[in-house]
């Protein structure tokens, strides 16, 4: 091992006091030569093209995105509903799991129920586990049977069942599709 210098922290000629320059927000944190994120880091809002005023976390206005959203929705690929599969409105969390729920919506807010904006949802499945979660405690090289074969029967054991459970959730898919009133 080399001898390293050794520096007291009694030593004052190890620092020098220096004056710099660069933009300090209002909320006294230094930005150095970045004006922009000051800027943005010192800020509440942001103006959309249309000059519409909205919360800056968000990437555009509330009113250009709902008035986005219908065409976002047609580009959406079309399919016959089979009238078991949940759907969803696009773009909320309304889920509607029947047909039933989904006419009691239409007649409680006053809407055509052709004119809802309806996705098919896509099933979320129980995600199976892998012998990875333990990485940063097996030694490199080494597998869970190398540490305990009962741990690992017992892993392969649970991932059959994850396997053969049912659907734990929905969520909104990319399929766009309608109803009418008879189905």
């Amino acid at each position: 091992m080399k001898n390293r210098e050794i520096i007291l922290n009694t030593d004052e000629g190890i620092v020098e006091y220096k004056t710099i320059e660069g933009w300090v927000g209002k909320d006294g944190r230094f930005y150095g030569e970045d004006k922009q994120q000051a800027i943005y880091g010192n800020s509440t809002h942001k103006k959309c093209e249309k000059g519409h005023v909205y919360d800056k976390f968000w990437i555009s206005c509330p009113e250009c995105r709902e008035s986005e959203l219908p065409e976002k929705y047609l580009r959406l690929e079309f399919e016959e509903w089979d009238a078991e599969t949940p759907l969803v409105i696009y773009d909320t969390d309304t889920y509607f799991f029947d047909i039933e729920s989904i006419q009691d919506y239409a007649e409680e807010n006053e809407v055509d129920i052709k004119d809802l904006r309806l996705v098919i949802c896509e099933p979320a499945h129980l995600m199976e586990v892998n012998e990875e979660y333990w990485a940063d405690v097996l030694p490199e090289d080494w597998e869970l049977s190398d540490v305990c074969q009962n741990v690992a029967d017992k892993l392969k054991e649970l991932n059959e069942a994850i396997s053969k459970a049912r659907v734990a959730s929905w969520w909104s898919g990319k399929k766009r599709t309608t109803i009418t009133k008879q189905d």
